[in-house]
């Protein structure tokens, strides 16, 4: 049943997360859409129409501004009176110099009242187009009714050799008598049509306020079917700012130059966006079905592989609770399962080894005190002490006394089966008794000093660790030698507690002491020195591998032992 609950909360969840990712994909694309069409295409529209129309404007107001100034110059008016080359060459001069240092160049004419070429930069037979045209005598016309305004007209001029012109502005010459001529600037339309290109537009289309066309990009091509024609210029509007060429759709901005009237029209094509919309929301539908189709059996495929995994869980689990640690998750189980399943077994493993760690320190603590019993208790020792005692009792009451205090404390302190972490002063004052009686014992073949100070004493250390240490100096310090000193030592290093049992007996052989090196760091191997191996096993099995003890010796040097532990004043509980 619990399979079923978990199967259906699946086939929910991808059901959800399904539709939520086909939303998403659907909200995503119109947000692409909008932004591709409002950003992109509107924006780089408006963008480029900004800089078009100042660009444009300000080259009207440049050419505006030269008309100005050379309709009342002296040098035009000496040049427009009879007989006067070589002012009519000055002039030629200025004019030509002035358009070729435009962006826009355009072509000139200096006409008089008479309407004849005075100066000008068309070649002759476009001079006769230019003089014989309705544009010449309409702007004249124009002139002489309003001689202090600057007149535009859409040029429409058939030059030839690549003259063409779109847009025609013309002021008269005048000076206080009168007009003494007319002064015309022909704007090019390939110079026009240069600047246009910079931007990345579609189509430009220039107008006057009338709606007559000066420029379009369109017209650069041949038009037989005149789609720009000499007259007004029509555009099919749709929806918006939306127009419709020649059955294709384009965004226009439209902006008016306020140095001349013209109105400048740009276009970017749409038909690329409305593809993408069209696709895209074909794609969209197909996805949409195709997703509908395969969720249900992906739906049952992805529960099947994940049960199959928890199934194989379960069943590793409950290998492991029989003892089975070697059982093997099935290879096509997900790696998360699977590293799952080994962490587990890992942690078992770890527990188990920890539970034969602790049973191990248990039985070398158990066995410490039992061999400490086992010396202390046995019949010679305990002859020695009674006998050594009957003498101090005759000779110096206060000496026995003393003795019996120390034996008490030696059989109390090896009986106890407290706490087996105790303070270092416990356990010195159990190796002061231990000494006292040997000391007792072999007079003056043993001499012993203990240097620890006083503010180590209250560091914890195992009970009994260092009997085993000060016991081996004696029996094997004492083999060749008449008599033995022993000295006990205490630093601290750093967070390291560092106890050193040296003595001055016979020493050590090289080759007993690396042999005596390896054995303790073997496991469960009875040595000759069981007590120094059991007071190293249990230093690292308290502390770790980089705690335990270093013997150092050389023949007739001596030795010293050193046990090496963590510098710690807590009372830990350790089994």
């Amino acid at each position: 049943m619990a399979g079923n609950q978990y199967r259906d909360y699946i086939k929910r969840s991808f059901l959800k997360y399904a539709c939520s990712i086909i939303s998403l994909l659907f909200v995503l694309m119109g947000l692409f859409l909008f932004i591709n069409v409002q950003w992109i295409s509107v924006g780089s529209n408006r963008k480029n129409n900004a800089l078009l129309a100042s660009a444009l404007d300000s080259q009207v107001s440049s050419y505006k501004e030269g008309l100005e100034h050379f309709s009342t110059d002296y040098r035009f008016l000496d040049a427009l009176k009879p007989g006067n080359a070589d002012a009519a060459t000055q002039v030629n001069r200025l004019l030509y110099g002035f358009t070729t240092s435009q962006p826009i160049r355009s072509t000139f004419a200096l006409t008089d009242t008479e309407g004849h070429m005075v100066s000008s930069s068309l070649f002759e037979g476009n001079r006769e187009i230019f003089l014989n045209s309705a544009v010449y005598k309409s702007l004249v016309e124009k002139m002489q009714e309003a001689p202090d305004l600057t007149h535009t007209m859409p040029s429409r001029l058939n030059f030839a050799h690549g003259q063409e012109g779109d847009l025609l502005m013309a002021r008269p010459v005048a000076d206080a008598d009168g007009i003494c001529g007319y002064l015309f600037f022909d704007l090019m339309d390939e110079q026009i049509y240069e600047a246009v290109r910079e931007c990345p537009l579609d189509d430009v289309v220039i107008t006057d306020r009338y709606d007559n066309l000066v420029f379009a990009v369109g017209r650069q091509n041949a038009d037989p079917m005149e789609k720009y024609p000499a007259g007004k210029y029509r555009m099919d509007w749709q929806k918006g700012n939306i127009v419709k060429i020649n059955n294709k759709h384009y965004h226009i901005h439209k902006e008016v130059l306020p140095e001349s009237s013209l109105i400048l029209y740009t276009l970017v094509s749409m038909e690329f966006q409305r593809s993408l919309v069209t696709y895209g929301i074909l794609f969209l539908g197909l996805a949409g079905i195709l997703m509908v189709i395969m969720i249900p059996p992906l739906t049952l495929r992805i529960t099947k592989k994940n049960l199959q995994a928890i199934d194989e869980l379960q069943a590793s689990v409950e290998e492991m609770g029989r003892g089975n640690m070697d059982y093997r998750l099935k290879s096509q189980v997900f790696d998360e399962f699977r590293m799952l399943n080994d962490a587990f077994r890992n942690m078992v493993i770890q527990r188990e080894e920890l539970m034969l760690h602790n049973s191990e320190l248990a039985e070398r603590k158990r066995t410490m005190e039992i061999k400490q019993l086992e010396e202390q208790f046995n019949p010679h020792f305990i002859f020695n002490v009674l006998e050594t005692l009957r003498y101090e009792i005759a000779i110096d009451s206060q000496k026995a006394s003393e003795m019996v205090m120390a034996f008490a404390n030696l059989m109390r302190y090896s009986v106890y089966y407290g706490s087996t972490i105790v303070p270092l002063q416990t356990d010195i004052e159990y190796i002061n008794d231990y000494l006292l009686l040997q000391k007792m014992r072999y007079n003056r073949r043993l001499n012993y000093h203990i240097d620890i100070p006083e503010e180590l004493m209250d560091l914890m250390i195992p009970k009994l660790l260092l009997q085993p240490v000060v016991e081996n100096s004696l029996v094997h310090g004492m083999k060749d030698k008449h008599c033995v000193s022993v000295t006990i030592t205490a630093r601290k290093k750093d967070s390291t507690l560092v106890l050193s049992v040296e003595d001055n007996g016979s020493g050590i052989s090289p080759e007993k002491l690396k042999e005596l090196r390896e054995a303790l760091d073997q496991e469960d191997i009875y040595r000759e020195h069981i007590g120094l191996y059991n007071s190293h096993r249990v230093v690292r099995l308290l502390y770790g591998p980089s705690y335990g003890l270093t013997i150092e010796s050389s023949p007739g040097n001596g030795t010293r032992v050193s046990v090496t532990l963590p510098a710690d004043m807590e009372e830990d509980t350790y089994v």
